[in-house]
């Protein structure tokens, strides 16, 4: 019996091992199977892919232009013939034209321009719509009495513009008289360059030096003394009554003979030194004495009166 139960178990190991084998074998075989048929389903590998960016043009659809209704036609005006107007010419304009052919002729002939033509702007100036010619030494002369007291101010404001008008090369002095004294404006005693700088030094001291303030009479014969002093070529006497009034006023005779002495004619050429232009303000001179100071000492256009409202003018 125990011979027989060892036999038995000498056959058990080799089938075990048998068996075993078999089954990993087959194991095997399946794997290989499955992954033989993975391979032939899944075909090339996949390709690397990159995105490029370009300009897509976009088509839109054309917008038709609104169509406005045409416009109505408008009538032609008509046409209607004017008769000539005649055009008034003034004989001093004519007189003008015939000036300035003749400097055109003389110009054509000779090849000079005539001295008359020449305009020279440092020797030009301007004071209340009197000018004057060939002037490089200017003083003004301005009424501060009384009477003057409203209206010094618009004096001043064109005497300031006379000034800007003036060419450095140019010199002035501002006298101012009432009762029988003369304010000078300085430097005393003399005249200085019309520069900016001195402008508006000599604006400046007016304002505020409380010098320059109307009152009393006016009698100009001290400042007019003062001012043929500095040798000027020409004077702006500006007044609203020359001869004053009271305890100040001067007859107009004796203030002409006066003028006349500061002022002689030049027995060499018959012309007198100084031009004096005459500026009578607001009031007219009944004794018509500033007319006659102009017309002997400053000639056909050395008077002008100056009326209420035209003053800047």
């Amino acid at each position: 019996m125990e011979s027989n139960q060892l036999k038995k178990h000498d056959i058990s190991g080799p089938v075990a091992w048998t068996l075993s084998i078999g089954v990993h074998i087959g194991v095997a075989l399946i794997a290989f199977f499955i992954t033989w048929s993975v391979i032939r389903d899944e075909g090339e590998p996949p390709q690397v892919v990159t995105s490029t960016w370009h300009e897509q043009p976009v088509l839109e659809e054309a917008i038709l232009p609104m169509i406005l209704p045409p416009k109505p036609e408008t009538e032609k005006p008509v046409e209607v013939e004017q008769e000539p107007v005649e055009v008034a010419v003034k004989k001093d304009s004519l007189e003008s034209v015939q000036d300035g052919l003749a400097v055109l002729h003389t110009i054509a002939t000779t090849g000079e321009v005539p001295e008359k033509a020449i305009r020279k702007p440092e020797a030009e100036v301007k004071f209340m719509g009197l000018d004057a010619v060939a002037a490089k030494r200017i003083v003004y002369v301005v009424d501060a009495s009384g009477s003057m007291l409203l209206h010094l101010t618009t004096v001043l404001g064109e005497l300031e513009r006379s000034l800007r008008t003036l060419h450095p090369k140019q010199e002035f002095g501002i006298l101012f008289f009432q009762q029988k004294k003369a304010i000078a404006v300085p430097p005393k005693g003399e005249l200085v360059s019309a520069t900016a700088k001195n402008i508006n030094k000599a604006m400046r001291w007016i304002d505020t030096s409380d010098k320059v303030i109307p009152a009393g009479g006016s009698n100009p014969i001290v400042a007019l003394k003062s001012a043929m002093r500095l040798h000027p070529d020409v004077i702006y006497l500006l007044s609203e009554n020359i001869t004053g009034a009271g305890r100040y006023e001067v007859p107009a005779d004796e203030l002409l003979e006066e003028i006349n002495k500061l002022n002689p004619v030049d027995k060499r050429n018959g012309l007198r030194k100084v031009q004096i232009n005459c500026i009578q303000y607001l009031s007219q001179d009944a004794t018509g004495t500033m007319r006659k100071i102009a017309e002997i000492h400053g000639g056909d256009d050395g008077y002008t009166f100056i009326e209420r409202g035209r003053v800047g003018k």
